[in-house]
């Protein structure tokens, strides 16, 4: 099931960052495991975890070869040792610094990828992947987080990756000019009757609250918020406008030239996010 069919549920997104930042708050003593089950509630009602790539890695693991009901449990036993991690969120087109391998590949697909050194070699790449099973007609579906496990042939510069990117200042002045272009885009969106105008503001309201990364309580500034409120807000447009294929132009060029807007704000929230999240990360394992 892919990210834009989830888009109707009641699912938060980016259970990557929440796994990330809630497991360094937990690796260093700031919350307990029941924090992080908690948090990642929010993403799925069950989550289970695979060994993608080969064997060998499942027999170092003792991991079964069949994907593992106790998901978070295993996720934690795995994160237990790691003494860095970062949040990747790639798109196509934009890699984010990821080398080809299968586990990008599969970061690619499902947009998100948390990244964990370790002891061992190569870096671990925990991509998630999402299915939904309706109860009955009348029932909401019920969602399952499929956490697959990859590891690199070897070890990425992690701090390479996070620090080759734009800083926070630069993204946050990026973001405020992204809010007058998505202003713009709310406007192909609205009928002209109250009731459609309604309902686009339910959807919106609904999306950026999605889209909105909850991190632990922990050494937050206001800078990393500011930076993932403000994503969730303009990544909401682009999923509305999407979802609504609005017309940015009356022309094939300015259609073509709208698509890219669009993606290019996808990439701007995506980057913003996720430097957002790796500072908070950053912050939890410097002390």
């Amino acid at each position: 099931m892919n990210r834009s069919r989830l888009l109707s549920t009641s699912t938060v997104a980016w259970p990557t960052c929440a796994l990330g930042a809630w497991a360094a708050a937990w690796l260093t003593g700031r919350c307990s495991p029941d924090d992080v089950i908690e948090a990642l509630a929010e993403s799925a009602d069950r989550h289970v975890m695979h060994w993608a790539d080969s064997p060998t890695p499942m027999v170092e693991q003792g991991s079964p070869t069949r994907p593992s009901t106790n998901g978070i449990l295993d996720l934690l036993a795995l994160l237990r040792p790691a003494h860095r991690l970062v949040v990747r969120l790639p798109s196509t087109g934009d890699p984010q610094g990821l080398p080809p391998h299968p586990a990008t590949s599969a970061a690619l697909g499902a947009g998100e990828v948390l990244l964990v050194d370790a002891t061992g070699a190569g870096t671990l790449a925990l991509v998630p992947a999402f299915t939904a099973t309706a109860r009955s007609a009348d029932d909401p579906s019920f969602v399952t987080c499929t956490w697959s496990a990859y590891r690199y042939d070897a070890a990425l510069d992690l701090g390479h990756l996070v620090s080759a990117g734009p800083s926070a200042g630069d993204l946050e002045y990026e973001l405020r000019q992204a809010v007058r272009e998505a202003t713009s885009i709310i406007g192909g969106l609205g009928g002209r009757r109250s009731a459609d105008a309604s309902d686009l503001r339910t959807q919106l309201a609904a999306l950026t609250t999605r889209h909105r990364v909850a991190l632990p309580p922990h050494l937050l500034d206001a800078r990393s918020t500011r930076l993932i409120d403000t994503a969730a807000q303009v990544e909401a447009i682009v999923d509305l406008a999407g979802a609504h294929n609005v017309e940015m132009g009356d022309s094939a060029g300015q259609w073509d030239s709208g698509d890219a807007t669009l993606r290019g704000l996808q990439i701007l929230t995506r980057t913003a996010r996720a430097a957002a999240v790796n500072q908070t990360i950053l912050e939890l394992l410097r002390h």
